[in-house]
C-alpha cells in the first residue's frame, strides 16, 4: 500500500559501497519451480556479477535486512537469489520461498476480478460509484473506470496524518472500510473525476466493497476462486488473520526515512489495508502472476485491451511512469509494485522480450521504494531499451 513510490519509480536511488556484510547471498540459477515451466540458462558470469553487485548496493543504501530477486528472461538468461536476513533475531537467512506481504501488488489481483465481472456482464467500467456506495462526494459521477485507473479524484485516506500515526502506533488497530469512508469524508475529493491520474488507496477499498456486494462473496473467496485456483497459485493468500504461512520472511519498520531502529513489524492487521494491500505471495508465485496479469491470461482480449489503456502519471527525464485498470507501466514494464509496514516488493514484465522481474525485502514504511529503484537498476542493466517511449 503507497502512494509515491510509482512516482519515484523513474529516478534509482544513489547507491552505496559500503556495509555489504550483511548481504551473504545465496543464488540459485536454472531451478524448475513449476511444472511446464522451463528454466532458461544462466545469464553471463559478469551479468551475474553484475546484477549481484546492484543487489546488494541497493540493499545496503535501503537498509534492507533481507532481500529476494528473481530475473526471468527466455533466450537470455535467468537469475535467482535470495540475500541477508529474513530475521534479524534468529539470523535465520532470506530464503526465495519466504512468504512476504505484497502490499499494493494486491490491486492487480483485485483488478482482475473486478474485470472478470464485467466481462460476465455483472459489472461495467462506466457503472457508478454511487449504485453501490453512497454518501462519497462526486459518487454520482464517479464510474468503475475512474476507481480502477486512479482518476476518481476521491481523497487517499492513507495521506490522512491521524491515520498514519495510528498505523505505526499501532498495526494491529482495528479497522474496516467503513473508517475509510469515514476518512474520506472529512475531506475534499483531490480533483474532479477523470481531470487526471493520481495514485490513491481509497480507490481500491471501495472495489473491494463493490466486489462483496456483486459476487455475494468475501473478497479472499472471490480472489481463490477466479484468480488464484485457476493459475494454481498455492503460496498466495488473502489473507483474514495477522498470521503470515510458513516459511515467512520477518518485516521491519525503520522509521518514515529508514534511518530508525529495525523494529519487528510481521504482523499487521490485513483489515488495514485489505483490497489495497493485504495479499501475501512469494517470488515465484509472483512470477507466475507477472506474466498472467500482463498477457491478460484471465480476461477476454477486449478487456485486457481496456485494462492497458495507460494514463500518464508522470514522464520525468523521458522515462514515463503510468497506470491502466489495476496495472502499472514504467517505460515498457508492466505490472506493479508496493510498500506496508515491513514489506516492499516489485514486479514487472517486459512484454518485447518475455522478461519478469520480481523483488521482496523487508524493511519499508507505507511509502517505501527500496525494491522499485533496485529493479530499476537491474532491469536498465540488462534491457536498457525496456525503459524507451512505450509504442
Amino acid at each position: 500500500m503507497r502512494k509515491r513510490d510509482l512516482l519515484k519509480a523513474a529516478i534509482a536511488a544513489p547507491f552505496c559501497l559500503c556495509g555489504t556484510a550483511l548481504a551473504e547471498r545465496n543464488i540459485v540459477t536454472n531451478r524448475q519451480t513449476r511444472p511446464g515451466v522451463i528454466p532458461a540458462a544462466a545469464f553471463s558470469p559478469d551479468d551475474q556479477d553484475a546484477l549481484t553487485a546492484i543487489a546488494k548496493d541497493g540493499m545496503t543504501t535501503e537498509r534492507l535486512p533481507g532481500l529476494v530477486v528473481g530475473i526471468w528472461a527466455p533466450g537470455r538468461g535467468n537469475w535467482e537469489a535470495s540475500f541477508g536476513r529474513g530475521d534479524i533475531a534468529t539470523n535465520v537467512p532470506m530464503r526465495s520461498s519466504d512468504h512476504v506481504r505484497i502490499a499494493s501488488i494486491t490491486k492487480t489481483f483485485v483488478a482482475t476480478a473486478v474485470l472478470q465481472l464485467v466481462d460476465l456482464g455483472k459489472l461495467h467500467l462506466d457503472d457508478k460509484l454511487s449504485t453501490y456506495i453512497e454518501g462519497i462526494q462526486n459518487a454520482d459521477i464517479i464510474t468503475m473506470r475512474n476507481l480502477l485507473g486512479m482518476t476518481s479524484g476521491i481523497y487517499d485516506f492513507t495521506m490522512d496524518d491521524q491515520f498514519g500515526k495510528d498505523f505505526v502506533t499501532n498495526p494491529m488497530m482495528p479497522f474496516s472500510p467503513d473508517d475509510v469512508i469515514a476518512i474520506v469524508k472529512r475531506h475534499a475529493p483531490d480533483f474532479a473525476p477523470g481531470e487526471k491520474v493520481s495514485y490513491c488507496d481509497t480507490n481500491y477499498i471501495l472495489l473491494g466493497m463493490i466486489l462483496e456486494k456483486v459476487a455475494r462473496k468475501p473478497v479472499a473467496q472471490i480472489i481463490e476462486e477466479q484468480v488464484l485456483v485457476p493459475l494454481k497459485l498455492r503460496s498466495t493468500s488473502f489473507p483474514t488473520n495477522s498470521a503470515i504461512p510458513a516459511p515467512f520472511a520477518h518485516g521491519y519498520y525503520a522509521g518514515a526515512d529508514g534511518k530508525g531502529p529495525f523494529q519487528d513489524y510481521t504482523n499487521t492487521n490485513p483489515n488495514v489495508a485489505w483490497t489495497a494491500g493485504a495479499m501475501i505471495s512469494t517470488r515465484d508465485d509472483l512470477r507466475i502472476w507477472a506474466r498472467a496479469l500482463a498477457t491478460g491470461t484471465l480476461l477476454k482480449p477486449e478487456t485486457h485491451k481496456e485494462q492497458t489503456q495507460f494514463g500518464l502519471i508522470s514522464d520525468s527525464g523521458g522515462l514515463s511512469v503510468a497506470y491502466g485498470l489495476g496495472i502499472a507501466r514504467i517505460g515498457k514494464f508492466v505490472g506493479h509494485n508496493g510498500a506496508i509496514l515491513g514489506y516492499t516488493t516489485a514486479m514487472f514484465y517486459l512484454p518485447e522480450a518475455d522478461a519478469t522481474f520480481v523483488l521482496a525485502g523487508n524493511q519499508a514504511s507505507n511509502f517505501s521504494n527500496a525494491t522499485t529503484d533496485i529493479f530499476y537498476s537491474l532491469a536498465k542493466h540488462l534491457f536498457a531499451q525496456g525503459f524507451g517511449s512505450p509504442t
